[in-house]
């Protein structure tokens, strides 16, 4: 299944990002580079890879985390959704390609989970895996349909349960995958050292952030 994957990344800036983990400022912005610099990575070696970076005016701290043949475009203006929605009609127009939609908070998440993703693409409209706070870690479009995005309530537990009565109502056929867990809270910070500890190899740059953290 030939698909794309578009990440949507927060620029490494103190102070605003991974504020809810209690670290430092200074430490939760490298926490947050070794986060896109992993994730783009991994997702370059299953799919031509984009990353779509805020703000606009610090993609310069974006950019040098990522191999030369990552595409870095800026998010535009809006919640969540909206800039989603954005990226993904951005590589929609370049190609019909299916394409998938990844975080940074979610480094250990398997590839073969993503390709499952992608392959279910094949007969299905959407793909989606849940994370389990309520949210999800990846969502995956067979074309850019807007339904998804709207009228959900961002950053909350029941965004997963929101964005498939979204689906539902469109009648559009939906994948889910199996949950995974995501980087937000401190205890999940703890999941994530121990993940990585026995397994470096699934997240390299953020396993060595967190045994120098």
């Amino acid at each position: 299944m030939t698909f794309r994957i578009l990440i949507m990344a927060k620029a490494p800036v103190p102070g605003t990002v991974k504020t809810r983990l209690m670290l430092p400022p200074k430490d939760a912005a490298n926490l947050q580079s070794a986060l896109i610099a992993d994730t783009a990575e991994k997702a370059r070696t299953l799919a031509p890879t984009t990353v779509a970076g805020a703000p606009p005016d610090h993609l310069d701290l974006i950019r040098p985390l990522l191999p030369d043949d990552v595409a870095l475009i800026a998010q535009v203006a809006g919640d969540l959704g909206d800039r989603m929605l954005a990226g993904a009609r951005t590589l929609f127009a370049a190609s019909s390609t299916p394409v998938l939609i990844l975080g940074t908070d979610a480094p250990t998440l398997p590839a073969r989970a993503i390709t499952e993703a992608a392959s279910a693409l094949e007969s299905r409209d959407v793909a989606i895996i849940p994370s389990i706070d309520g949210g999800y870690v990846l969502l995956g479009l067979r074309r850019p349909v807007g339904v998804v995005f709207h009228r959900v309530d961002w950053s909350t537990g029941v965004v997963f349960r929101q964005t498939l009565r979204r689906a539902d109502e469109a009648g559009l056929a939906v994948y889910e995958g199996d949950p995974w867990y995501d980087v937000d809270e401190p205890d999940d910070l703890v999941r994530l050292g121990g993940d990585l500890g026995g397994h470096p190899e699934r997240a390299p740059r953020t396993a060595d952030f967190l045994k120098r953290l």
